[in-house]
């Protein structure tokens, strides 16, 4: 007879737990055949989309381009759901590449974009995962899914403020992803901090998405396919397209147009997805001419 203190030996090569091992390892290899280069399969599949809910048709284009071209630059209006596809991005990339040596750095015009937005997006996102198709047990809020970081297997995605260019930098991994969020006024030195990555032999993938501002900076130079940046493919995404989408308010839009005007920076900036300055944000203002 055991004492109380005598615990009996789990036994790890029963039929039982040999069958559940196996089918374990089935769903895994199933889940990374499926959907390791496939980002827009792994968002409509492996996320539990309630009705009616689901991707809109340009955030399905921007993933499948990202995952054939690997540089994508996304510009648009507010309400498109630009933090919901960078959050998505982060998931696919982590889980997909989770056996691998990889790493996922996430910057942004201000360290409030992360902790406020991004991050607190990428934790509502995980917990409407499918975990029977992704063949693992849902994320350890203690090991792996913290507060501005995701461990899983051998790599990290993180929070790194855009002012600390040489921590995007040190970056190194045979995977790497950056996320580069409200990406108008990042530095250009945090762009080129990335660059490093694209040299290797690895594999890199970068996301720039952002609202337009002033027709300045990195941001602005990769949309103007300024001579030097044509390896990365641009979108605009427009008002139409988010109001279609349901994204956007037709109403809130037209009342916008009227308060702020259709030919202010404001107005083309957060409705039309444009890049436009005002005179206090231009570098000789239009009252001085």
């Amino acid at each position: 007879m055991l004492s109380l203190k005598q615990k009996p030996e789990p036994k790890y090569d029963t039929p039982l737990f040999l069958r559940a091992r196996a089918e374990i390892e089935r769903r895994k290899r199933t889940f990374l055949a499926t959907y390791y280069n496939d980002p827009v399969a792994f968002v409509h599949d492996c996320i539990d989309w309630g009705p009616g809910e689901g991707p809109t048709p340009y955030q399905d284009e921007i993933l499948a381009e990202l995952a054939a071209r690997h540089r994508v630059c996304v510009r648009g209006p507010h309400g498109l759901g630009k933090t919901a596809l960078a959050s998505w991005t982060i998931l696919w990339f982590a889980l997909t590449r989770a056996g691998q040596d990889w790493k996922a750095p996430t910057t942004a015009s201000v360290w409030r974009q992360l902790t406020k937005y991004l991050w607190p997006e990428v934790h509502k996102w995980a917990r409407r995962l499918r975990w029977d198709i992704i063949g693992r047990l849902p994320f350890n809020e203690r090991r792996e899914l913290q507060t501005y970081s995701l461990r899983v297997g051998f790599g990290e995605a993180f929070a790194v403020a855009s002012d600390k260019h040489e921590h995007i930098e040190g970056a190194h991994a045979d995977h790497l992803l950056y996320v580069f969020d409200e990406a108008k006024v990042i530095p250009e030195a945090t762009f080129d901090a990335a660059e490093g990555a694209f040299a290797s032999k690895g594999e890199a993938f970068a996301l720039a998405i952002s609202t337009p501002g002033p027709p300045v900076g990195r941001f602005y130079d990769i949309h103007r396919r300024k001579p030097g940046y044509e390896d990365w493919w641009v979108r605009h995404v427009t008002k139409d397209e988010a109001i279609w989408a349901g994204r956007m308010d037709p109403e809130w839009a037209e009342q916008r147009r009227r308060q702020w005007g259709e030919r202010s920076a404001v107005y083309l900036n957060r409705v039309e997805g444009e890049f436009a300055a005002s005179e206090e944000q231009s570098v000789i203002p239009l009252s001085w001419v």
